[in-house]
């Protein structure tokens, strides 16, 4: 989003605001094809932004699903259910009911547990569907099965007439280095050829997530998203034991299409403190590492008359928001200039978790609108700000 286009958000549109730029988000998915080529296929993982789920139609060949509701969204978004893999934890009898209802099957079912199991194997029979699952191996959390339970489940589902056993899907978490991919793709590739010698199958599908690192902070090392994907490419060309690769993505996708538009309310000076108070807050903005504003994001200071404030940054300030908790601080002892009421602070890479994450009901404030942006539309309104003190009473 070019600086130019800041003024119109300003004077036309409320502040606490989120914008996603979905030329970025364009960006990013066309590169990620790119270096991945015919090797995997992206998976949007959609809990990271759930706003963008339609404008990412074009771009993903999957989905995953972690929630009932997220499964909602997607169908009143009018996308295919061929595309979801129904994913995470709690999977119950009623929402596998509808689920399939929707679905007609379509799509794939991952299994956490013998409970999983057993709730979807009842609805398949219930519905007369057969279903691709795939079984989730654990990182040593409350997620997946250990390989002992696991193969119990396997043994039950490779005899099971509604499912076919379809692969196995491992994700151990976000920020990771390089090497931790290539040593978990190892041990995935030996585990699928000891199933196929073991258990007779041949695994076809491996969904991993590589948890790919993004920078947040002025202070972080700079990672080049290109050079990781390639450094991916490269770890997947050694993988042989399964048919297909997916490879699950949300926070490598999301981040860098997003600002958080926040305005300056009001400001003073407490005990020789600079103080800044913002209509956003730690409900709205979240960054994974944040420790109580010590560490400063990306971001562009806009003047009141939407000018790109470029002054020398020579004031600490402490931009603080509008929750009653002394813990509302964003920024502590950050370098400004000297700000004024109704200039604008414009917070980057904010496009996954932060839209969802938020302790978004507490003090009964507004939830933030929602904008997309791109150079051939311009702004358009995704959702309008929403009241919740009805919600909290």
């Amino acid at each position: 989003m070019e600086s130019n286009a800041f003024k119109t958000v300003l004077n036309d549109l409320a502040t606490p605001s989120y914008v996603f730029d979905l030329d970025k988000l364009k960006e990013r998915m066309d590169l990620i094809k790119e270096i991945l080529g015919d090797r995997a296929v992206p998976c949007y993982a959609m809990k990271a932004n759930p706003f963008l789920i339609k404008p990412m139609n074009d771009y993903t060949e999957k989905y995953e699903v972690c929630s009932p509701g997220e499964y909602e969204i997607c169908y009143r978004a009018g996308i295919d259910p061929e595309k979801i893999v129904v994913s995470g934890v709690n999977k119950t009898y009623e929402s596998m009911t509808r689920i399939m209802d929707i679905s007609g099957g379509k799509g794939i079912f991952t299994i956490e547990s013998m409970e999983h199991y057993d709730i979807l194997s009842k609805v398949c029979k219930e519905q007369d569907k057969k279903i691709k699952v795939i079984l989730r191996l654990s990182s040593g959390n409350q997620f997946g099965m250990d390989k002992e339970n696991l193969e119990k489940v396997l043994v039950k589902a490779k005899d099971d007439d509604g499912m076919e056993v379809y692969g196995i899907h491992f994700y151990s978490g976000t920020q990771k280095k390089l090497k931790k991919v290539e040593k978990e793709l190892a041990n995935l590739e030996e585990y699928a050829i000891y199933i196929r010698d073991t258990y007779g199958i041949t695994l076809k599908e491996l969904e991993y997530g590589p948890g790919l690192s993004v920078t947040y902070f002025e202070t972080d090392t700079p990672i080049d998203a290109r050079e990781q994907l390639e450094g991916l490419k490269e770890l997947l060309d050694r993988i042989t034991a399964y048919e297909h690769i997916t490879i699950e993505m949300g926070r490598f996708i999301a981040t860098c299409c997003g600002y958080y538009f926040t305005k300056v309310m009001d400001v003073k000076n407490t005990e020789d403190i600079n103080y800044a108070i913002v209509d956003g807050g730690i409900h709205q903005l979240n960054y994974y590492g944040q420790i109580m504003g010590m560490k400063r994001p990306h971001l562009t200071l806009v003047n009141a008359d939407g000018t790109v404030n470029e002054e020398e940054q020579n004031l600490p300030w402490n931009i603080c928001g509008s929750l009653c908790t002394v813990n509302d601080v964003i920024l502590k002892g950050a370098m400004f200039p000297m700000l004024s009421k109704g200039d604008c602070i414009i917070f980057e890479n904010c496009g996954a978790y932060s839209v969802t994450e938020g302790m978004a009901l507490f003090l009964s404030r507004e939830l933030p609108q929602i904008l997309f942006y791109s150079e051939k539309d311009g702004f358009t309104v995704a959702r309008e700000m929403k009241e919740t003190n009805l919600i909290n009473s």
